[in-house]
């Protein structure tokens, strides 16, 4: 297999050029890998030409392209010898859509023109009636005094001002309504032009691939990143009337404005980053230094604020190595010419002088210049200079830190790299605006129960249980729920890896409600502490004709320093039996019961839990919280 990759160039470099026969193609756009704010084209090229030294002109390349991404790849018969890149004007948009939108553009501005001369002779007609007027007026007033004039005259004279008068109204009005239908018309082709090209000029970019083929024909793979394209996943998920099966129809929000149409293509889904840059960055080694004791006490970080420095730290250290991945690519200030391989090429600086061996030789002063290693020495000094900033900020920290809960952690879209390839073949326009094409359709089995939460709310929700059964990873993002092809709500579907659970809501369920309501309260004082006993009531209500499966959740105040104690008292409804629940919210005060509420239970025949617990704290002291209502009264 041969290799080249490019840079913008001038052509003057290129002098072989001159020898090699030239063949002008477009190719075909074959497959399209989306990333998440980049895409990958391929085109496929076929050759005809004799053996010997070939110059194809790949055209019709879009406005979005990335000149430094460009590269070919051929197989055996085929030389990939360089690729060069171009750009030059032209007065029409390459694409016949366009073309097509341009001329109905001129002809409408063409017939704005028109109408609104013919409103300017309106004006001048208008102008030359008054000037009449101004003339007649007088001059009749006096030739009837004298007898000179008679009335029949003066009638004609009259009529004839009053219909000009109607007919340039009539004519004015009309122009008017015309010339505003058509500046209508001219908005409507201009946003549609807009939304096929995005505002880009006419401008023509061509690549210039040097090959030589060691054999009759031959093929090429012309690949190069374009911007302005990216995705998103999206969900519609659909339970029939008896809750008994469930379909997650798993969405691509695209947006392609690349400049060019993808028709007919193998399309790839990926959230990898695409990157040239091969190397892992470079580590430098890090040295600190002691100072007196009061100086650095100024600069010891608090436990609250480790977390929030902390996470400002990572947050610049994310978007510095994204930037890396393409700190290499930007030449465009940069030539290219043909390196003694066959399959290698060299980026010069203007000025420089390409070495006998293929590498890049001098400046006036002597010196070598590699500017793709320079910046790419830059970008690895600032992640060297943030990590920096992050082990100092472990040294400098008070001894106790608060760790993430690995029990409550779930893995994000920024540590999961996925790829979809999408069955059959795709097509995209080039438009403004998303499409949406689907992943998959995975049927899934799901745990149908109600969420009543009557500290929060008094409605009752419905939720699933899924489990990703599929042979891939879901990524985060909004999910549309439908019953029985009803649409009964949105929500969110959180990044699940393959076998994990996730939650998915239904709605409200308008057949049940639910109440929390505070029935006693005791105030006592115990030696130095004071002690508060309170007592719930958590009622659901169940308007329908069946059981209905209910978990109801509540909670306990909780205390970080252990200054309160509160303890539950014994209850004749046993809590959750679930393990995560047990594991994880029953360890931070949350209360939750899995019961059944039956059929027609209203009134004093709801359903009903109550629970009692206390509260023991210094008598001295007094209950604050934690709210920010709360926060706002204390410093008043």
């Amino acid at each position: 297999m041969r290799t080249c990759i490019a840079s913008v160039v001038l052509l003057s470099v290129f002098g072989l050029r001159l020898s090699a026969a030239e063949m002008q193609t477009k190719g075909k756009v074959d497959a399209v890998t989306v990333y998440r704010g980049q895409a990958l084209v391929t085109r496929a090229i076929d050759i005809k030409a004799p053996a010997g030294l070939q110059e194809i002109v790949v055209t019709e390349l879009p406005a979005r392209i990335v000149p430094s991404s460009i590269y070919a790849e051929a197989d055996d018969g085929v030389e990939v010898r360089s690729v060069l890149f171009r750009e030059r004007a032209v007065d029409q948009d390459i694409r016949e859509e366009v073309r097509k939108l341009d001329k109905d553009i001129r002809d409408t501005q063409d017939k704005i023109a028109a109408k609104h001369r013919q409103l300017e002779v309106l004006t001048e007609r208008k102008a030359y009636l008054t000037k009449l007027e101004a003339f007649t007026a007088p001059t009749a007033t006096f030739e009837l005094t004298k007898g000179v004039l008679n009335a029949d005259t003066l009638s004609k004279i009259t009529l004839f001002q009053f219909d000009q008068r109607q007919t340039n109204a009539t004519e004015e009005l009309k122009l008017g309504t015309e010339e505003r239908d058509l500046n209508d018309q001219l908005s409507v082709l201009q946003r549609q032009r807009n939304e096929l090209t995005g505002g880009s000029a006419r401008t023509v970019r061509e690549a210039i691939v040097f090959i030589n083929l060691t054999k009759a024909d031959g093929s090429l793979r012309f690949r190069y990143l374009v911007d302005q394209a990216s995705w998103a996943p999206s969900y519609n998920i659909r339970a029939d009337s008896k809750r008994e099966k469930v379909s997650v129809e798993y969405n691509a929000s695209i947006q392609q404005l690349s400049g060019e149409d993808w028709t007919g293509v193998q399309m790839t889904l990926s959230t990898a980053t695409p990157s040239l840059v091969a190397r892992a960055p470079a580590l430098t080694p890090l040295t600190v230094a002691l100072a007196p004791l009061a100086m650095t006490k100024q600069i010891v970080v608090s436990v609250d604020d480790y977390g929030v420095q902390r996470e400002q730290i990572v947050e610049r250290r994310n978007k510095a190595q994204a930037g890396r991945s393409f700190s290499n690519n930007d030449t465009n200030n940069f030539q290219i010419t043909a390196a003694n391989s066959a399959n290698s090429i060299n980026v010069v600086p203007n000025g420089a002088a390409l070495g006998n061996n293929g590498l890049v030789q001098t400046w006036a002063n002597g010196n070598t210049f590699n500017p793709g290693k320079q910046v790419a020495e830059q970008a690895d000094n600032d992640l060297n200079d943030i990590a920096g900033e992050l082990q100092l900020l472990d040294l400098v920290a008070k001894a106790k830190v608060h760790k993430k809960s690995e029990k409550g952690r779930t893995i994000s879209d920024e540590s999961v790299s996925v790829t979809y390839d999408l069955a059959g073949r795709t097509s995209l326009p080039s438009r403004a605006g998303e499409q949406l094409i689907q992943i998959a359709a995975l049927p899934m089995k799901g745990e149908f129960y109600k969420t009543a939460i009557p500290l929060l709310t008094n409605y009752v929700y419905e939720e699933a249980s899924l489990t990703n059964e599929g042979k891939f990873v879901l990524l985060a993002g909004p999910a549309s729920t439908y019953i029985a092809k009803q649409f009964v709500g949105r929500g969110e579907v959180p990044t699940v890896a393959i076998g994990e659970s996730f939650t998915v809501g239904f709605g409200i369920d308008a057949s049940l409600r639910a109440e929390r309501e505070l029935i006693e309260k005791s105030d006592t004082i115990q030696g130095g502490n004071r002690m508060l006993t309170f007592s719930y009531r958590l009622q659901i209500e169940n308007f329908g004709s069946a059981a209905a499966a209910v978990r109801i959740r509540d909670r306990l105040p909780t205390t970080k320093e252990n200054e309160i104690t509160v303890k539950l008292q014994p209850m004749t409804v046993e809590f959750s039996k679930d393990p995560m629940y047990e594991k994880v919210e029953r360890k931070k005060g949350v209360l939750r019961w899995d019961v059944t509420a039956p059929a027609q239970a209203i009134g004093a025949k709801a359903y009903a839990i109550e629970y009692t617990f206390s509260m023991e704290y210094d008598k001295q002291m007094g209950i604050a919280g934690n709210t920010a209502a709360m926060q706002q009264q204390l410093k008043k």
